[in-house]
This record gives C-alpha cells, structure tokens and sequence, in this order.
C-alpha cells in the first residue's frame, strides 16, 4: 500500500469519524432533554425574552399576564403516554359557565406560561377551562427525548382521553403553537377522541425533516447531507422515532374538523410558505388567517382583533 494511498485513507475515515461526531452532537442539540435552569412558573422568576422582536409592550404584557397565571388557583394534572411516561400539566378552571375546554400545546423548547400568557384568562373569560401541558421531555413530564410532534401527537391524544373521562360531553378545541401547531397537525393522521371539535395551529411547519434541514442551514451554515442522516439514524437509535416519517401536510388530507390556520409572514424560523403548503392540504373547513407583521408565534399580538374574529368564526362552524 502506497503512502498515497495510507493518507486518502486516514483522510477519509478522519471526514466519516468528524461526520458521525457532528451528527451526534445535532442530535444531542435538537433531542435530548434540556430542562432551563429557572422555574417560570415561580412567582419571582420573570419570563425569558426568546423572540428578539417582541416589543418592551408585549414582553411587559406578557409578563403581566404570566403573573395572573402564577396566581390563580390551578390544579397540577397528570397522565400516562402510550409508552408510558408520566406526562403533567396544569388545569385552569373558568369561573364562568363552561362552554368547552381548551388544551393548548407549547412549541419547541418552549414553555405554555410563556407562549399563552395572553390567552388562557381571555378564554376563561369565554368560558372555556383551559389545560396547558408540558410536552415530553419538558417541565413536569418525564422522557429524555423530544419528539418534534411525532411522538407528541399521541400525547396530546392522551390528554383528549383524559379530558373526555373527566368532562364527558364538553367540546374540546387543541390549540398549538410552533411545535404545538405541527403536533396537532400531524394528530389528525392518527386521529383524535371524538370530544376533539376544532384545530388552532399557529406557525406550525410541514415536517419534522423540513425544519430540521432548515434550521441546519440557517443556523450552522450546513448542507443537510450527510449530518442531518447521521443525525436522524441517532434519532432512530436513541429516540425509537424517525425524523422523516410523518408529515403534517399528509396528515392534514385526512383532518374532518373545523381547522384554522394562524402564520405571520415576517417569520424567521418557521416560514410562512410552510403553513400555505399545509393549508393546501386542508378540506373546505380549514381558513388560513395571515399577519402581515408578525414574526413566529407573535400573529396574536400583532393582529389580535383579526385573530379573535377568525376564532370565534371557528367555534361557530365546530357549534361550540
């Protein structure tokens, strides 16, 4: 064997062995559980500013709102995922007569205080009792890994189990954000309990692969090939789920419920292209509600009236 040849060997296997490495390292970034060092939900413990758009206006209405949260006599609820992780959340009662309940899903690596600060008391005030879980791997629920909706959208079908065994006979309306959106997306493949009468997805993306390639190159400046593969086959091996194997645009084919669809277009994570590929999906009871200013997640803060009249138009076609 030529000394040629003995360094186009150590080359090759130094690129395959530096490929495996990152791949696990994009796997441990994206997966693996990472619990934040602060506990939001305390009284002292101000949100985090993740979204570096948010006004001083919103991030202090946000906190406001958080505070009345915080307060209000909640009840910490459990149940038990189909691969049996305990899985938490907390119950906010209306005081009202109910009409329905809410359940309300958080995005990725994000938390319900923070992503629905200015939504629960609104819907209470409505009348609807809302549930705000902690997706697996996240806040009160056990697992080491997240799902990116694949595993989550079993969770939340769980949670709709749970809710019609305590409430039979009360509507309930899913309502996601990011992650959250794209999780009840991806549930309508499988399907949900009929106590299930309406979607809410905001900003949510078409696939798990989808954004992953995307955020790859967004973020780290990197073709998809061959990290994201490694990463996914990690994925595979740690997490018992593939990345590629479920998409919310196919699952949405199959979706015969009251849905609407919720997007800014001056997103910079999840684009709003994504939400018009979902939406092309969707059957004649789907709307698509665009905010010309908003970046990801902010639709309701930016448009709030508009947004409130396509969600009461929502409860009116699901006859809530």
């Amino acid at each position: 064997m030529t000394k040629a040849i003995v360094i186009t060997l150590v080359i090759f296997f130094a690129l395959v062995l530096a490929a495996f490495g990152a791949g696990y390292y994009m796997f441990r970034f994206a997966v693996a559980r990472k619990d934040p060092h602060k506990n939001y939900w305390d009284p002292d413990v101000p949100l985090w500013d993740t979204n570096k758009t948010l006004s001083r206006e919103d991030y202090e209405k946000m906190n406001r709102n958080a505070g009345w949260l915080k307060r209000y006599p909640y009840e910490t609820v459990y149940t038990t995922s189909h691969d049996g992780l305990r899985l938490g959340g907390r119950f906010f009662p209306t005081d009202k007569p109910c009409r329905g309940l809410y359940i309300l899903v958080h995005g990725y690596r994000s938390h319900s205080i923070y992503d629905f600060s200015c939504v629960v008391k609104l819907l209470m005030d409505e009348g609807f009792s809302c549930l705000l879980p902690d997706n697996r791997a996240s806040g009160l629920s056990e697992g080491k890994y997240i799902g990116f909706g694949v595993l989550e959208r079993h969770d939340l079908a769980a949670w709709s189990e749970y809710l019609k065994e305590r409430f039979p006979g009360q509507p309930v309306v899913l309502d996601g954000v990011s992650m959250g959106g794209a999780t009840i997306m991806m549930g309508c493949g499988s399907g949900y309990p009929d106590n299930v009468r309406a979607l809410v997805c905001d900003c949510g993306y078409t696939s798990p692969a989808a954004i992953c390639k995307r955020t790859l190159k967004r973020w780290f400046h990197l073709p998809p090939f061959p990290i994201y593969y490694i990463a996914n086959l990690f994925v595979k091996l740690f997490a018992g789920y593939s990345l590629d194997e479920v998409s919310a645009a196919d699952c949405l084919k199959q979706n015969k419920l009251p849905l609407l669809m919720a997007h800014g277009k001056k997103d910079g994570f999840v684009p709003y292209e994504m939400s018009l590929e979902n939406f092309r999906s969707c059957g004649e009871g789907a709307v698509l509600f665009t905010s010309e200013e908003a970046d990801h997640g902010l639709a309701f803060l930016r448009d709030h009236e508009g947004y409130m009249n396509e969600i009461r138009a929502l409860w009116e076609r699901a006859g809530i």
